[in-house]
């Protein structure tokens, strides 16, 4: 048996959040997940060193109403959009069971909040079962707009597949400004052409899985992936090399990818299964990080897709 002790056991999505349990309404979603609550927009100002007050034009503090935390200075620009219209357009979703809420919450003290949902239907990847997931994002601090990311996870080994396929996105945003409330609507269009992203992605699998890749072409790269240079310190080239010799042995080691033989979905995979499942630090915050950073699209694993399609 391999010795794969440097990947954890957990699904990505553990460890972070607060879990839905058979929610009886949208509103009761909000409420399980902790965002039943709101926030208005303020005048900026600023305290002189003789204590009077000054205005700052142009600039407005969002406040989260029920304890008067502020979560953020933005432009008079910004329209401020609430958890429950942020997620509004997923309700009749939810009623119409196309969609299960299982996990949300807030972090970066409040300014960011999120709900993950699972699309109902199942699907097939080169046999495998494969889960959508649903995440739904908000900001209150001027850093983001209203989200939605696809997340295909196959089950087998709990890795992440979003893909950055060209002719289907795997994101949809909104911005803080405008009519965002009207844009939102919109939204419902784009969650219900999930399934489009989901058989274009089978397809695509399929494409990678007909790349044939040799012994002597994967460790290159696996390098390309994790560059070393004269520039960095004696430390940094150590944590580069382990990170090399790491994803190596998932590749040559890992016993759920082996059916895929030398191919590029083989190696896909692999890295999916290095970024989901290392081990670090095991912290709320680590943990919501790196599930955000693979909702949003990781860049090694982008990097390593389009190594392969120019192979």
């Amino acid at each position: 048996m391999a010795d794969l002790s440097f990947l954890n056991k957990e699904k990505l999505h553990t460890g972070f959040g607060e879990v839905i349990v058979n929610p009886s309404s949208y509103d009761d979603v909000l409420t399980q997940a902790g965002l039943n609550w709101s926030v208005s927009a303020i005048p900026t100002a600023a305290i002189d060193t003789d204590g009077s007050t000054i205005a700052i034009p142009g600039r407005s503090t969002i406040i989260r109403n029920e304890d008067k935390r502020p979560l953020g200075i933005v432009s008079d620009k910004y329209k401020v959009v609430n958890n429950e219209d942020a997620f509004a357009f997923t309700e009749s979703l939810f009623m119409s069971n196309e969609i299960d809420f299982i996990r949300g919450g807030s972090y970066r003290g409040g300014s960011a909040t999120w709900l993950e949902a699972k699309v109902s239907d199942k699907y097939s990847i080169l046999g495998d079962t494969v889960e959508c997931y649903l995440i739904f994002m908000n900001t209150h601090d001027g850093t983001g707009s209203v989200r939605c990311m696809i997340v295909p996870e196959r089950i087998a080994c709990s890795n992440a597949l979003n893909l950055p396929l060209r002719d289907q996105s795997r994101h949809w945003r909104c911005s803080h400004s405008g009519d965002p409330l009207r844009k939102i609507e919109e939204a419902r269009n784009v969650l219900l052409a999930g399934s489009s992203y989901m058989n274009a992605l089978s397809r695509e699998c399929e494409k990678l899985q007909a790349i044939k890749i040799s012994d002597s072409q994967v460790i290159p790269f696996i390098n390309r992936l994790f560059p070393i240079d004269d520039k960095m310190s004696d430390k940094q080239i150590e944590n580069q090399e382990l990170r090399r010799s790491q994803l190596l042995e998932v590749y040559l080691r890992k016993e759920d990818l082996s059916e895929f033989g030398s191919t590029g979905y083989k190696f896909i995979s692999a890295v999916a299964d290095y970024i989901d499942h290392k081990d670090g630090r095991n912290t709320e915050n680590s943990n919501i990080n790196r599930f955000m950073s693979v909702a949003n699209g990781n860049t090694l694993m982008d990097t390593a897709y389009a190594m392969i399609l120019s192979a």
